[in-house]
């Protein structure tokens, strides 16, 4: 048997199995996060697993690998995903710090796998990978959120290149929770296309909705608008389970009862990072 640990979020995290948790620990990134765990989540990997009859609920490509996934309810209760050729992660609500997957030896589909199994096992705790480009400056993060191809990236470079002292947390899915302080975004080893890992954590300073414009404005929303404005950007697979919706519901209450959430319409300038920065910590460049 093959164990590691890590600590990703805040949370202790272990994988078990044989060959698979070799492949997960040599992923980019993985490895700055190894550590002592407790009190944490438990991945089993290399499982042998079979799917019963199952409710299907969700069918999508991975854009990684073009794998065929399929997210569903089996006849036992427990949550399946398909993946490609049959390999399959199960989770069991009424297990919840525990999941079980096959044995992976494509590495871009165990990093979406690993992923996901992380979500759903760490929902419960008030803790959600967010797909955004999260910048930190002055010691506080900036969420910025977006469908693929809206500027999200761009728009954190720009932050980096004009704001004094703004580097770069995560470029595609740092780890957000709602602590009884504050609503906090720490670092990930899923980091998309920039190579960007930082096992660090900051409180939430703002969310950025990112829409592309032909001038830069910037407008705080509305509760509703705040809400819908979070919520695609919560892991899919968790939007199609009514228990898993329920506790997303909350999750984003408490993001958006702490955290001012704006609309930023913009071009990919420095003039646009200017107007974010001077918005949400109220000075002037």
């Amino acid at each position: 048997m093959v164990r590691a640990t890590l600590t990703i979020g805040g949370i202790g995290v272990t994988f078990t199995g044989g060959a698979t948790v070799v492949l997960a620990m040599r992923l980019p990134g993985m490895a700055l996060f190894e550590g002592p765990a407790s009190d944490g989540i438990v991945v089993h990997l290399d499982e042998t697993l079979t799917v019963p009859s199952c409710s299907w609920q969700h069918t999508f490509n991975l854009d990684a690998t073009g794998a065929k996934c399929r997210f569903g309810v089996g006849e036992d209760g427990c949550h399946y995903q398909v993946f490609g050729d049959g390999k399959v992660l199960r989770y069991d609500r009424r297990q919840p710090d525990r999941v079980a997957c096959s044995t992976f030896d494509d590495p871009g589909l165990l990093r979406y796998v690993l992923w996901t199994a992380y979500g759903m096992a760490v929902l419960h705790r008030n803790a959600v990978p967010v797909h955004s480009s999260v910048v930190v400056c002055d010691g506080k993060a900036v969420m910025c959120l977006g469908e693929s191809g809206t500027g999200k990236s761009t728009h954190t470079r720009l932050w980096c290149e004009n704001i004094d002292g703004a580097f770069l947390l995560n470029d595609d899915s740092p780890i957000v929770r709602v602590e009884a302080d504050g609503v906090y975004a720490y670092g990930s080893p899923w980091s998309g296309k920039t190579p960007c890992f930082r096992q660090e954590r900051y409180p939430v300073a703002a969310l950025l909705r990112i829409v592309q414009r032909p001038e830069n404005t910037i407008e705080r929303l509305g509760t509703i608008e705040a809400f819908t404005a979070l919520q695609p950007s919560c892991p899919p697979a968790l939007a199609h389970d009514e228990g898993f919706m329920d506790m997303t519901v909350g999750f984003i209450s408490g993001v958006i009862g702490h955290v001012p959430v704006y609309r930023l319409g913009c071009l990919p300038d420095a003039a646009a990072a200017r107007l974010s920065h001077s918005t949400i910590f109220n000075t002037r460049q």
